[in-house]
C-alpha cells in the first residue's frame, strides 16, 4: 500500500472515531440531576479501577480498639460526616446534592478493602466531590478513620448503640 493509501485509511479511521464520539456525546445523559448513562458508568469504572488497585492487600495496622475507634470517629465527624452523613449513608448535614452522588459508606464498605478505602481517602477521587485528605490527615489517622467506617452499623441496626443516631 502506498503512503497515500495509508494516509487515507488513517483519515477514515480518525473520521469514524470523531463521528462515534460525537454521536455518543449527544446521546449520553449529561444532566447532573439524573443517573449517569452506560458510557459514563463504563468510563467512571475504568478511572476508579486505578484508585482501587494499589496496596489492595495491605491490612489496617490499627485494630478496632476503643481508642482507635474513638480517634477515627472524631476524625470522621470532623471531616467525613459533612458529606457522608453521621450515619454513613451518604446524606450529609449540608443537604447538598452532589454529582456523582455521595456513596453510602455502610452499603459499599464490603466492596472495598481497608487499603482501598485508605487510598481513596488519601488521594480523593478526581471529578467527584471526594477530596484528597493527604495534606490534612496523617496516614495513621486515615487508618483510624477506616477502622471507624468499617464498624458503622447497617441502616437497620443504626440506633443508640453506635452513638451516631443521637447526634443533634
Amino acid at each position: 500500500m502506498s503512503k497515500r493509501g495509508y494516509a487515507l485509511a488513517g483519515l477514515v479511521v480518525i473520521g469514524l472515531a470523531i463521528i462515534f464520539a460525537l454521536a455518543s456525546f449527544l446521546r449520553e445523559n449529561w444532566g447532573a440531576d439524573q443517573a449517569p448513562g452506560a458510557l459514563e458508568r463504563l468510563v467512571a469504572r475504568w478511572f476508579l479501577s486505578g484508585a482501587r488497585a494499589p496496596r489492595a492487600e495491605q491490612a489496617n495496622p490499627f485494630p478496632p480498639t476503643p481508642e482507635n475507634l474513638e480517634a477515627g470517629k472524631n476524625l470522621y465527624e470532623k471531616y467525613g460526616a459533612f458529606c457522608h452523613g453521621a450515619d454513613g449513608m451518604g446524606s450529609g448535614e449540608a443537604g447538598i446534592q452532589f454529582y456523582p452522588p455521595v456513596p453510602s459508606l455502610v452499603e459499599s464498605k464490603a466492596e472495598l478493602s481497608d487499603a482501598q478505602i485508605h487510598v481513596i481517602v488519601s488521594r480523593g477521587i478526581r471529578y467527584t466531590a471526594m477530596p484528597s485528605f493527604a495534606k490534612v490527615l496523617t496516614p495513621d489517622q486515615i487508618w483510624k478513620v477506616t477502622a471507624w467506617v468499617r464498624q458503622i452499623p447497617p441502616p437497620a441496626q443504626n440506633g443508640s448503640s453506635s452513638g451516631l443516631a443521637n447526634r443533634p
